[in-house]
């Protein structure tokens, strides 16, 4: 069981859910312990996080 809650992506400045349903876990290498599941981004996700990027090197 994993020690956090579904993680969000962060996009924008602020956690939104992915545009999909997969998630990925995020391992403990020490003990191999599940520490979160994670949303996976999908490639609209990372254009979003590209767009937002963009809009913020123009500040």
């Amino acid at each position: 069981m994993a020690r956090f809650e579904l993680q969000k992506l962060y996009i924008d400045g602020g956690y939104v859910d992915a545009s999909n349903t997969e998630t990925f876990d995020s391992i403990n290498p020490a003990n191999g312990e599940v520490l979160a599941q994670i949303q996976r981004a999908s490639k609209e996700d990372v254009e979003r996080a590209v767009v937002a990027a963009e809009k913020g090197q123009k500040i």
